[in-house]
C-alpha cells in the first residue's frame, strides 16, 4: 500500500510538471519566434518479487514478477518547427522561411533567436525589440572585378543604419551595353562588296571547285574571282544605267582543260561561266553582295559620265571614298579621296567644302568637283563647276542610310558627381561588322579620345573577339577628374553571357544601356531587407548599395539549445557549434520582410493534452486515496 501511494505521488508530480509545461506553451501562444515544449514521461523502478525461470523438462518457464514504483519525467523537448507568418507591414520585422536563427549579441556574447522584431535605436544599429540586442552580420563590399556582384566580410559586425549619412559621388567606371543590331538593314554607306568574304562550292562540269569573291585592294580591277587554283580580276568599263550594277569586260578561264568566259549579267546581277558555245554552265547571283552608288557630273567639254562610289571604313573613324569612272583618256580607273568623320558619325567637310582633284586616273573633262556636308552632316553634296571653279552647282548627293544607325543614351558621371549625357551611335559597315561611335551631344567641348571601333559577329549572331573598349573622357575640362570608361558590348566583365550584350539577329534594333556605375552625391535614406538577407540602404540619389548580410546560425540539433528567455536561446553541449551562413545558403531558409514568425503552439493540441494531464492527475490522486482508504480499513482492524 506505501507502494501505491508513492507511485500516485509521483504520477501527481509528473502530471503537475506536464501541466506547468502546457501552461507555459498556452501562456506563449502569441509570443514571437516562441517554441513550444512537450513532457515525456518513463517508468521510475521496479521492486523484482521473483525472477524469471527457464523452460526444463516439460515444465515451462516462470517469467519474471516486478512490482513497478512509479513514473519520471524522461525529458521536457523544445520542438522548433517553423510557426505561421504573420504579416505587420513594419519594414524592420523579419521571418525566417526555412532552418536558421538570428545572430543576437547581448553585450557579453551572442544568443540566438527566431524572433525578427527588430528596431533601430538612437545610435542607427538594428536591435531586436524588447531586449535591445544587436543584431548582427557581415558588412558587405563592392567587388572590384565586377561591380554588380558584393563581397561579404569574414567577420560578424552588429548592423548598423547610419541615416543621414553622406555616399561620396562616384565616377563612371564600366558602361555596359545590350542590344541587338538589326542584320537585316544594309551598310549605312555603300560599302562596295558587302560581303567580303562569300564563298561557295562550284559544280563545273562534274567537277566541284572552291569559289569566292573579294574586294581587288590594288586598285586594278574591282572585283577578285577565285575558283579553285585560277584567280580572275573583274574591271569595269561601264554602268548599267538601269540596275546601277557595274559592266565588266569577260575574261577567259581554264578549268579541267576546257577554255571558258567569266561574264556578268549586268542586268541580272548573275556571274556566269559559259563554255564554248555560249551555253551558261555555272553560275552565282552576287547583286546581293554588291552595293554602289552612282554619281553623274559634267565636265568642260559638257559631256556627262557617270561614276561608280564606294566607301571603305579606315578603322580611325574616317572614310575613304573611291570613284571608279572614265579618266581623261576615257579608259575606266579608280582613285580615293578622304572624308573626315566626326565623332558623331557626321561628315566633318572643311568650310568651303573638300575638291576632288582632277588628272590623269582622276575626274576626266576637265570637272571641278567639290564635297559639301547636307544640313544634318548625314550627307554628302557633289558641287560640280563647268567655268573652272568660277561657279558651283549640285551635281549629285549621296546620304547615309540612316535607318541602319541606332542610337542610345545613357547618363554617365564624372568625379563631382555631375551627370553627362553620353550617346552610343552603331553603324552597319558590313556583313556582320559594325563601328560603334561615342560623344557628348550637348557638351562638344569636353574632350573624348579612343571613341569609336568596330565590333564583330559570327554566324550565330554573337559577338566574336574583342567586346571592350576604354574611352577617355576630358572631365579635367569642367573641374573633374580626367576619366577612362569601359564600355561593354559583350556583357562578360559583368558576369553576363555574350547572348546579354550586343547582338546582331535577325530582329528590331532594341539598342540600349542596361548598366553605368557612377552617380552623384546622395544622403542614406531608407533601408530595405531582401530575401537572401541583404540590407540595402536607399540613398537620395536613388541609389540602393547593400550594406550588410543577415547572418542565420545552423545546429546540428537544435533541441539541444537551452531557451534563456526573451525567446532567446544559448548553445549547449547537446546542440553542437553554430555554423553561419547566409540566407538561403547552405541549408538556411531565406527571410520575408514586414513579417513575423509567430508561436508553433497549436492551442487545439494544447488544449487536448491539458485534458489528458488533468485526468491523469485526477487518476493517481484517486490511488492516493484509495490507499489511504485501505490504510484505513488496516487500522480499524485492531478495533
Amino acid at each position: 500500500m506505501l507502494r501505491s501511494l508513492n507511485s500516485g505521488v509521483s504520477g501527481i508530480r509528473n502530471h503537475q510538471t506536464m501541466l506547468d509545461v502546457i501552461g507555459n506553451n498556452i501562456a506563449n501562444v502569441n509570443t514571437a519566434g516562441f517554441k513550444k515544449s512537450i513532457v515525456t514521461f518513463q517508468d521510475l523502478l521496479y521492486e523484482t518479487s521473483r525472477g524469471a525461470t527457464a523452460p526444463q523438462g516439460d515444465i515451462g518457464g516462470i517469467n519474471p514478477m516486478q512490482i513497478g514504483l512509479g513514473t519520471t519525467v524522461a525529458a521536457v523537448e523544445t520542438i522548433h518547427s517553423a510557426g505561421p507568418l504573420q504579416y505587420t507591414g513594419n519594414r524592420t520585422d523579419v521571418a525566417i522561411q526555412g532552418d536558421g536563427y538570428f545572430v543576437l549579441n547581448n553585450g557579453s556574447g551572442n544568443v540566438y533567436s527566431r524572433a525578427g522584431n527588430f528596431v533601430l535605436d538612437g545610435n542607427g544599429n538594428i536591435v531586436q525589440s524588447g531586449t535591445g540586442y544587436t543584431v548582427m552580420g557581415y558588412q558587405l563590399t563592392v567587388d572590384p572585378s565586377n561591380p554588380s556582384q558584393y563581397i561579404r566580410g569574414s567577420q560578424l559586425v552588429s548592423l548598423n543604419i547610419p541615416v543621414g549619412q553622406k555616399l561620396s559621388a562616384k565616377a563612371t567606371e564600366v558602361l555596359g551595353m545590350q542590344c541587338n543590331l538589326d542584320s537585316r538593314v544594309p551598310a549605312y554607306l555603300p560599302m562596295g562588296l558587302t560581303n567580303p568574304n562569300f564563298t561557295t562550292i562550284a559544280e563545273i562540269g562534274g567537277t566541284a571547285y572552291n569559289f569566292s569573291i573579294a574586294e581587288d585592294t590594288s586598285g586594278t580591277n574591282l572585283l577578285t574571282v577565285k575558283m579553285g587554283n585560277v584567280t580572275v580580276g573583274l574591271k569595269p568599263r561601264g554602268i548599267n544605267a538601269t540596275t546601277g550594277l557595274p559592266v565588266f569586260d569577260d575574261a577567259s578561264v581554264s578549268l579541267g582543260g576546257n577554255t571558258y568566259t567569266l561574264h556578268f549579267d549586268d542586268g541580272t546581277g548573275e556571274l556566269q561561266l559559259l563554255d564554248s558555245s555560249s551555253n551558261v554552265a555555272w553560275k552565282q547571283q552576287i547583286s546581293g553582295i554588291m552595293d554602289y552608288a552612282t554619281l553623274s557630273f559634267k565636265g568642260d567639254d559638257n559631256t556627262t559620265r557617270t561614276y561608280l562610289a564606294e566607301f571603305t571604313d579606315k578603322g580611325d573613324g574616317n572614310m575613304a571614298m573611291t570613284l571608279w569612272g572614265q579618266d581623261s583618256s576615257n579608259n575606266w580607273s579608280s582613285f580615293s579621296v578622304d572624308v573626315p568623320v566626326s565623332a558623331d558619325g557626321t561628315f566633318a567637310i572643311p568650310a568651303g567644302g573638300l575638291p576632288i582633284p582632277e588628272g590623269p586616273n582622276q575626274l576626266a573633262g576637265d570637272v571641278d568637283v567639290k564635297l559639301n556636308a547636307t544640313g544634318d552632316g548625314k550627307g554628302l553634296i557633289f558641287l560640280a563647276s563647268v567655268d573652272n571653279g568660277a561657279t558651283y552647282e549640285v551635281a549629285s548627293t549621296l546620304n547615309q542610310r540612316t535607318s541602319s544607325i541606332h542610337t542610345t543614351k545613357i547618363d554617365i558621371y564624372d568625379s563631382l558627381g555631375n551627370p553627362h549625357t553620353v550617346e552610343v551611335a552603331f553603324e552597319k559597315i558590313g556583313a556582320n561588322e559594325w563601328r560603334w561611335r561615342a560623344w557628348f551631344p550637348s557638351e562638344p567641348g569636353i574632350p573624348i579620345s579612343n571613341n569609336t571601333g568596330v565590333i564583330k559577329f559570327d554566324s550565330d549572331g554573337k559577338l566574336t573577339g574583342s567586346g571592350v573598349a576604354n574611352v577617355d573622357l576630358g572631365f579635367s575640362s569642367v573641374g573633374a577628374m580626367h576619366s577612362q570608361v569601359k564600355f561593354d558590348f559583350s556583357g562578360e566583365s559583368l558576369g553576363k553571357s555574350l547572348i546579354d550584350g550586343v547582338t546582331q539577329f535577325g530582329s528590331d534594333f532594341t539598342t540600349k544601356a542596361y548598366y553605368q556605375d557612377g552617380y552623384a552625391m546622395g544622403v542614406l535614406q531608407d533601408y530595405s531587407i531582401g530575401s537572401d538577407g541583404n540590407i540595402m540602404g536607399v540613398y537620395s540619389n536613388g541609389r540602393t548599395n547593400a550594406l550588410y548580410s543577415i547572418a542565420l546560425a545552423l545546429f546540428p540539433n537544435p533541441a539541444g539549445l537551452e531557451k534563456t528567455g526573451m525567446t532567446n536561446f544559448n548553445p549547449t553541449a547537446n546542440s553542437g557549434l553554430p555554423q553561419l551562413v547566409a540566407p538561403g545558403s547552405g541549408g538556411a531558409g531565406t527571410l520575408a520582410g514586414g513579417n513575423l514568425e509567430m508561436s508553433n503552439v497549436d492551442l487545439a493540441d494544447e488544449f487536448t493534452k491539458l485534458i489528458i494531464a488533468q485526468r491523469g492527475f485526477q487518476a493517481n490522486a484517486r490511488v492516493i486515496t484509495t490507499s489511504d482508504q485501505v490504510l484505513e480499513e488496516l487500522i480499524n482492524l485492531k478495533r
